[in-house]
């Protein structure tokens, strides 16, 4: 611990913060970096549990401060058991953090996009006072770290209650942020310039129904404009730029493209109201290439869970959603990723969880050289139809130099187009 923040305080002599005086810059960063490293001493203690103890349907009500009722009404149902383990730490890349700290207090909300954002944690300190709030930790999600590219190999599978798969497809992936990366020597002028945030290339492996279909999709800066996108279709041998709607199912599949990582939808589409911070029983990351599920249908991650901090928000749909009525995000504290969502219809009724499950720190045996958290798998559980799609991440690739040109064109699609 000495030797953190003695790396700290030279940090800041190197990279002094902007506008406060040494003794308030000092107090601020202590906050941030205990923001970031929420695990360095005392893990969360919860009376009763323990690890290595099993929490079910006999003794859910232990559970009951530290699980939303709607997962617990699916314990107290039988649908599955939580089997727990330590909580664990997950230190975020230090370049991310040191860009947290020197540019803290620039960022400001707009009603477009950031203003003055430059890299890092753009809203490490929320004031539950601030109006804002909410606003703020939905830009933080974001902006968490992500890295600055990955490169994987998924499996989706469409479950019914009995387990049995309908369908199942592969992919391969490749993401790319642009702009905004730790080190601002790695971004890409040209897409800085065209305002662009990043790109993600996506090739349908298997079925054969399916093999060889390509999208190509391009996210901007400012939230208000809407994602291109390009479509490779093998049966014609033709591409297409198409209009992106989240609220459509891609594929054959039953969720919206929204619904990825729980919410990947545009922030200002919604109202955000900020919950307040917590500690609740999640999944814990796992060191092993996929999760162990079982329970209701094989719907749900069996892996052990961990008590963890969170930042809990409120997604309530400006206007009329074809589905849902409001999400409620548990974005871990530490690397603001989404552990959990619930979603309910337009009725009020929880429809869908969606439970995210990520690797351990230590799984690495594809030898990626700085840990970012990884998803390991999402596990979309529609409980009004009794279905639930299954996506799971089997190779994962961060952090490599990629060929922009070549993985991020429209000759993408002709290249690789069967």
């Amino acid at each position: 611990m000495y030797f953190r923040k003695l790396y700290f305080s030279l940090f800041l002599v190197l990279c002094p913060l902007p506008v406060w005086g040494q003794a308030e810059s000092e107090n601020i960063q202590e906050k941030i970096q205990a923001v970031l490293s929420p695990y360095s001493q005392d893990p969360p203690q919860v009376e009763g549990i323990t690890a290595g103890m099993k929490i079910d349907k006999t003794n859910v009500q232990i559970a009951a401060g530290v699980l939303p009722p709607e997962i617990l009404k699916l314990l107290m149902a039988g649908d599955f058991v939580i089997t727990v383990q330590e909580t664990t730490d997950m230190p975020l890349r230090q370049a991310y953090t040191e860009a947290t700290l020197q540019n803290y207090g620039k960022a400001a909300v707009a009603a477009e996009e950031l203003q003055n954002y430059v890299a890092g944690l753009p809203f490490p300190l929320i004031d539950p006072q601030d109006p804002q709030a909410g606003l703020k930790v939905a830009w933080n999600y974001r902006y968490r770290d992500r890295g600055e590219t990955t490169q994987y190999w998924p499996t989706n599978e469409l479950r019914n209650s009995s387990g049995a798969v309908e369908r199942a497809e592969s992919f391969y992936i490749v993401f790319m942020y642009g702009a905004h990366r730790p080190d601002p020597a790695g971004n890409r002028p040209a897409w800085e310039k065209e305002g662009v945030l990043s790109k993600r290339y996506m090739r349908v492996l298997t079925p054969a129904d399916a093999e060889g279909r390509q999208v190509l999709s391009l996210t901007y800066e400012n939230d208000t404009l809407t994602d291109d996108q390009w479509i490779y279709d093998p049966r014609t041998r033709r591409t297409r730029k198409v209009v992106y709607n989240p609220y459509e199912a891609p594929g054959n599949g039953e969720l919206l493209a929204e619904d990825t990582s729980g919410f990947n939808g545009y922030i200002h589409s919604y109202e955000w109201r900020y919950l307040g911070e917590q500690v609740i029983l999640a999944p814990g990351p796992i060191r092993a290439a996929e999760p162990t599920l079982g329970g209701k249908g094989n719907w749900y991650p069996l892996d052990p869970w961990e008590l963890r901090k969170v930042v809990v928000v409120e997604a309530i749909p400006k206007e009329s959603h074809p589905i849902y009525s409001r999400r409620v995000l548990y974005l871990d504290l530490q690397t603001y990723v989404n552990l959990y969502t619930l979603a309910n219809d337009r009725e009020g009724n929880h429809k869908r969880t969606f439970f995210q499950v990520y690797f351990h720190p230590e799984f690495n045996p594809w030898g990626n050289e700085a840990w970012v958290p990884q998803l390991a798998a999402q596990l979309s559980i529609d409980h009004q139809r009794e279905r639930a799609s299954i996506f799971q991440t089997h190779k994962v690739v961060s952090n490599k130099p990629l060929n922009d040109s070549r993985w991020f064109s429209v000759m993408t699609l002709m290249l690789y187009g069967k």
